[in-house]
This record gives structure tokens, sequence and C-alpha cells, in this order.
């Protein structure tokens, strides 16, 4: 009988910060078991050996042995590019990428960009890219700790620097950069742009709620997202919970923002990119073929809860 799963992170040192990749079957980064009896199983083996038992009947009725999220703390320590993803019509592999973020830490001038400032058009970007002005085009947002954005597929998006996010979305690295600040990479080359490939997917209207609004109500499921490739809850609990997901046919995974619980008896607590050296993962998957999950919390604590719909 499979149990909860918690991964070893793999971290990915960037240009402009870090990425930790708390669980991934995607490329050559594969998670693999940390504790307990499968320890040292990767994700890939565990979705060739126990299929539905582990994502769910209809999860792997649509997408097999492909696991079809990634989930991430990213660390954006400089600003990142602004960049936009494909739908799964427009990819070339069929995977798309909608994501989403909940900002975890922000200093007091973090912000994010998510959609145009206003309705705009192929030449028009064409050319606030070639005069470096495609900032100028772009929605910025500031954003503080606990603001959540939503970014389908197409949108024009980028992280900037003194924030920390935790990222949910489609497994798939397909990421078409528009504009990079001019950064070289480690060999002194211009990072590689996708200008075309970018303009061709961009979502050209303007951005009217860049921020998600949603409730924080204390022992209830408040939902942040709901995607057709993923739904994200927040859970907020002060006492012991039971959740059924018999109904959900769907893996969970659970990501801790604030505080500590146990799930099904695993410890969890959340923890901040660079907070120690000995990295533990603050992320626990839930085995489709697991009927009832038990969250008590240490106090209070906060939590992400992610399923296929």
């Amino acid at each position: 009988m499979l149990g909860p799963l918690q991964f070893k992170p793999i971290v990915q040192p960037k240009i402009w910060g870090t990425e930790i990749w708390t669980l991934s079957a995607q490329g050559e980064f594969i998670s693999e078991v940390e504790r307990g009896p499968l320890a040292g199983s990767t994700l890939d083996e565990l979705m060739e050996v126990y299929m539905d038992e582990l994502v769910g009947e209809h999860v792997f009725d649509l997408y097999g042995r492909t696991f079809p999220l990634l989930f991430k703390r990213i660390d954006a320590q400089d600003d990142l590019s602004i960049q936009v993803h494909p739908n799964d019509e427009q990819a070339e592999n069929g995977m798309g990428k909608s994501e989403m973020w909940y900002v975890t830490q922000a200093n007091d001038e973090a912000s994010i960009v998510v959609g145009f400032d206003k309705a705009t058009n192929r030449k028009e970007v064409e050319q606030h890219i070639a005069d470096n002005t495609l900032s100028e085009l772009v929605n910025h947002s500031r954003v503080q700790v606990g603001d959540v954005a939503y970014i389908p597929a197409g949108t024009i998006h980028a992280l900037c620097r003194g924030t920390q996010v935790m990222e949910i979305q489609q497994s798939s690295d397909t990421t078409y950069r528009l504009f990079d600040y001019g950064r070289k990479d480690k060999q002194g080359n211009p990072r590689q742009l996708h200008i075309d490939q970018g303009l061709s997917v961009l979502n050209y209207k303007r951005e009217l709620q860049p921020l998600v609004y949603y409730e924080d109500r204390e022992d209830e499921v408040n939902t942040l997202v709901s995607d057709p490739h993923f739904v994200t809850n927040l859970l907020h609990l002060t006492a012991p919970a039971h959740r059924d997901t018999v109904p959900l046919d769907s893996f969970v995974v659970y990501m801790c923002l604030e505080g500590a619980c146990t799930i099904n008896d695993i410890p969890m607590r959340s923890h901040l990119l660079g907070e120690e050296k000995n990295l533990h993962t603050d992320t626990i998957f839930i085995p489709a073929c697991i009927n009832d999950v038990v969250i008590r919390p240490q106090g209070k604590v906060k939590l992400l809860e992610i399923y296929i719909p």
C-alpha cells in the first residue's frame, strides 16, 4: 500500500536567483523519494509501477505515465526575463504551461508583471522589444505575502527582484523570452530570446485583474485557482482536519506556506529559501489510493492543496 511521499528538493541556481523544484518529472530533473520504504525511487519509476494507484484513474487516462505538474519554490534576487508560455495546442510536445504563484516573501519594493497595461498588438509589442522598452507596456503590480497570481498560457509575465513564491505549473519547461535586460550567460553571450515564438502565442488584451482575489477563511477550503490542468486551494487550519480525497480521483499535493503540521503523521513545516544549509522539502505527495488525509496543525498552519480536476 502506498503511503504519503516526500521527495528530495532539486536545487537549480539561476542567473537571477534560485529555483528549488520540490516535485518534478520534467526532463532530466526527476524527483527522488527522500525517505521510507520507497526511498531512492524516482517519480518516473513510481509512475511505471503504480500508475493509476499513484495518480488516479482519470488522471492516468488523461496523461498516461507522464506526470502532469511541476512544483517549485522560487527566490527572485533579480528580475526574471519578461516571458510567455504556449498552451497545449501551441506547444510542440502537446504540453503547454499555465501556472500560478503564491507569494511567500516580499520586500518593500517587490512587484510582479502579469499581462499588459493596455490592449496592444503584435506590431506594437515588437517595436517595444526592439526599443528595449517592453517593461513600459506591461502591467507591474506591487505584491506582499499571501498575494496570488494566476498566469494562464499566453499571458506575458515576470517575477521581479525581492520576491519569493511557490509556483504550481503544468509539467513543461517551454519558455519564450521576449526581453531579458541585455543580460549575458556565464560564457558572456547574450541570453537567447524567442521573439517570433513568443509573439505568436501572446494574449494581447489588457489584464484587468493581475492578482487573484480570495477570502482567507480559517478551517475552510479557500479555492485560489481553478484551471483545467490543476486546482489549488488554501487551507488555513487551527484544528485537525480530515480531507476525503476519494471524490477527486487524483493525487493531492500539499505545500506548507506558514507554520507546521503533520499530514498522516508525517511532519511538515514551511521553509524560506536560504533559511538553512540542509534543505528540507515542504511538499508532500498523497497518492490517489489514499482515501483519508488527516492534517494536524501545530498551532496554526497554512497549506496549498493541489490536485487535477
